[in-house]
C-alpha cells in the first residue's frame, strides 16, 4: 500500500474502532429496526450487510437499506463507507496510481455517491455499483471534462454565449484542494477538510480526534479563510 492510502486508511480504520462499540451510535442503529435482533456492535451490522463476506439477496437488501438512510443520516453514510473500503482499495490497486491523493479522491467520491445513490433503481449489486460510481466520478469524469475542454471553436461563433459546464460539488472540491496543495497549503489543513467531508460534522470528529468540538470549528474556519483566498487567485 502507497503511503498516502497507508495513511488515511489507517485514519478511517482508529475512527471505525472509536465508532463501532460507541453508545450512541449503537443507540441510533438499533432504532432503525433493520435487523430481527439487535447488533451487538457495528461490526456485526458490516458483516450482515456483506462486508468481506459472500453476496447474498438478503445482505444485498440491508446495505441498500443503509443507503436509502444515508441520505439524510451521516452515521449511516459513515457505515456504507465502511463497507466499501476493500472494494475502493481494491480500485487503487489495480490502477496502479503513483500521484499522491488519489485515494482521499476516491473516498470523497465515494461519499458523494453514498449520499446521492437513486436507490428507487433497487440494485442488484449496490456495492459494486457503488463503488464504480465512486471510480467513475474520482478518476474518469474528471478525464472527460478536460477532453471536453479541447474542442474546435469556429472564429464565427466566437462572439456567442458558452454554454455552462455543470461541475459537481466533488470535483470542485477536489479541484479546490489540488490548488491549495500547490500553493503551499499544511497538509494538516488539507486533511481536516477531507476528515470533516468523510466524517460529516465537526463534533463527530472533534470525538474522533479526542478535542473539543470548538477546536474543530476554529480549525475548520481557518482553512476555509485560507482556501477563499486560494480560489480568488484561482479564479
Amino acid at each position: 500500500m502507497r503511503p498516502d492510502r497507508h495513511v488515511l486508511s489507517s485514519r478511517l480504520d482508529r475512527e471505525w474502532r472509536a465508532l463501532r462499540h460507541d453508545p450512541a451510535a449503537l443507540a441510533r442503529v438499533r432504532s432503525w429496526a433493520l435487523t430481527p435482533a439487535p447488533v451487538g456492535d457495528l461490526d456485526e451490522l458490516l458483516v450482515l450487510a456483506g462486508y468481506r463476506v459472500p453476496h447474498t439477496p438478503s445482505r444485498n437488501a440491508l446495505l441498500l437499506r443503509l443507503v436509502e438512510l444515508a441520505a439524510d443520516d451521516d452515521l449511516a453514510a459513515r457505515i456504507v463507507l465502511q463497507r466499501l473500503l476493500p472494494g475502493l482499495l481494491a480500485v487503487i490497486r489495480r490502477r496502479r496510481r503513483s500521484s499522491d491523493g488519489s485515494f482521499e479522491e476516491l473516498l470523497g467520491a465515494a461519499w458523494v455517491a453514498i449520499r446521492t445513490c437513486h436507490t428507487e433503481r433497487g440494485y442488484q449489486q449496490v456495492a459494486a455499483n457503488l463503488v464504480r460510481d465512486a471510480a467513475y466520478r474520482a478518476f474518469t469524469a474528471p478525464v472527460r471534462r478536460l477532453s471536453a475542454r479541447e474542442v474546435s471553436v469556429d472564429p464565427r461563433t466566437l462572439d456567442e454565449t458558452p454554454a455552462v459546464i455543470e461541475v459537481g460539488p466533488c470535483e470542485e472540491l477536489a479541484d479546490l484542494l489540488a490548488d491549495a496543495r500547490a500553493c503551499g497549503v499544511d497538509e494538516r489543513d488539507l486533511a481536516l477538510v477531507r476528515d470533516l467531508v468523510v466524517v460529516g460534522s465537526p463534533g463527530r470528529l472533534a470525538a474522533l480526534r479526542k478535542v473539543t468540538p470548538r477546536t474543530v470549528r476554529n480549525h475548520r474556519d481557518r482553512v476555509a479563510a485560507r482556501l477563499r483566498r486560494v480560489a480568488r487567485c484561482a479564479a
